[in-house]
C-alpha cells in the first residue's frame, strides 16, 4: 500500500500547479490557498465524523502543529499560485523536487537520521538533475526575487514534514491532516477576507473553470493527498515521502507542455534522470509494520 499512496500522491500533486494556474485567472492566490485548505478539511471532517475517531492531540503539541500550519500550509501554498500566474506552473512544480534535498538536512539536525549511502546518492542524483532543470529554466530570466521565493517553498515543506516526525508521530495521520487544514483555513480566510483584490473581468466559463480547479485541488489534492501523505511520513519516514515530490515535477512538466508552455529536449531529458533516482532511493524502502 506505501507504494500505491506514493504513486497517488505524486500524481495529484503533479497535476495540482496546473489547478493552481486555472484558479489564478479569477481568484487571488490567498483565495485559492484558502478554498483548498478548506475544501480538504471538509473531506476529511466527513471522514472522520463516519469513522467517529476519539482526539488524540494535546495542548503540548500545539507548537508543532502551528509550525507546520505555517510551514506546510499557509505559506507555500499561497506563495505557489502567485508565483504560477508570474513564472509559470512548470518551472515552480520543479522547484518543489529540492524537498528531499533539504529534509535530509533537516533530519540529520532534527532528528539525528543519518540516509543510508544508496538514498544519500540517490538524492544528490536528484539534485543534479533539478539543477539541470533549473538552469535550463533560468534562461526564461525569471527574477530572482520569484526564484527565491520558488526555493522557500521546498524548504518550507521539508521543515513541516521533519517536525511531524520527529513530533507529531504519536498522532494518526487522519486527526493531523483534518487539524491542521483546519488551523490553516481559519488564517487564510481570515487574511482573504481582509485583502483587497481587483477581480479580473472573465467571462463566466473562466471563472467557473477556475472555482471547480480549486475545489478539485481542495478534495482530492489537499484533503485526500494530504491525509495520505502525512501517513506516509509516520509510517515510512520523512524521506520516502518526501521524495513525492520529485515525482510531481513531471506531472507539472507534462500538464504545462499540454497548456502551451514551453518544455525543452534537456528538461524531459533531466526528469527521466529524476526517475531513475527516486527508483534508487524508494526501492527495498518500505518498512514492515505489524498490525
Amino acid at each position: 500500500m506505501p507504494y500505491l499512496w506514493f504513486a497517488f500522491v505524486s500524481l495529484v500533486w503533479g497535476g495540482s500547479f496546473i489547478l493552481m494556474k486555472r484558479g489564478t485567472a479569477w481568484l487571488s492566490p490567498v483565495e485559492i490557498a484558502a478554498w483548498r485548505v478548506i475544501g480538504g478539511a471538509l473531506l476529511l471532517a466527513l471522514v472522520w465524523w463516519r469513522l467517529r475517531k476519539s482526539h488524540v492531540l494535546k495542548r503540548q503539541d500545539l507548537p508543532a502543529v502551528l509550525l507546520v500550519v505555517a510551514c506546510g500550509f499557509v505559506w507555500p501554498f499561497t506563495i505557489q499560485p502567485y508565483l504560477i500566474s508570474r513564472v509559470g506552473s512548470g518551472f515552480i512544480g520543479m522547484m518543489v523536487s529540492f524537498t528531499p534535498l533539504l529534509t535530509i538536512a533537516s533530519s540529520v539536525v532534527l532528528l539525528k537520521i543519518y540516509p543510508e549511502r544508496r538514498q544519500f546518492w540517490g538524492v544528490l542524483g536528484a539534485l543534479a538533475c533539478m539543477g539541470i532543470l533549473i538552469f535550463d529554466g533560468l534562461h526564461r530570466q525569471i527574477a530572482p526575487l520569484h526564484l527565491a521565493l520558488a526555493f522557500t517553498v521546498p524548504l518550507c515543506y521539508a521543515l513541516a514534514n521533519t517536525v511531524i516526525r520527529k513530533s507529531l508521530s504519536h498522532v494518526p495521520a487522519l486527526e493531523l491532516s483534518l487539524v491542521c487544514l483546519i488551523l490553516a483555513g481559519a488564517v487564510l480566510l481570515t487574511v482573504a477576507v481582509a485583502t483587497p483584490f481587483a477581480r479580473p473581468a472573465v467571462s463566466s466559463e473562466v471563472a467557473v473553470q477556475a472555482v471547480a480547479a480549486v475545489a478539485f485541488l481542495g478534495v482530492v489534492g489537499t484533503g485526500l493527498a494530504t491525509y495520505l501523505f502525512n501517513r506516509l511520513i509516520q509510517e515510512q519516514g520523512p524521506l520516502f515521502a518526501g521524495m513525492a515530490t520529485n515525482v510531481s515535477p513531471i506531472g507539472a512538466v507534462v500538464f504545462a507542455w499540454l497548456d502551451a508552455e514551453h518544455v525543452s529536449l534537456t528538461q524531459l531529458g533531466a526528469l527521466a534522470g529524476v526517475i531513475l533516482m527516486v527508483v534508487v532511493v524508494q526501492f527495498g524502502a518500505v518498512r514492515r509494520h505489524s498490525r
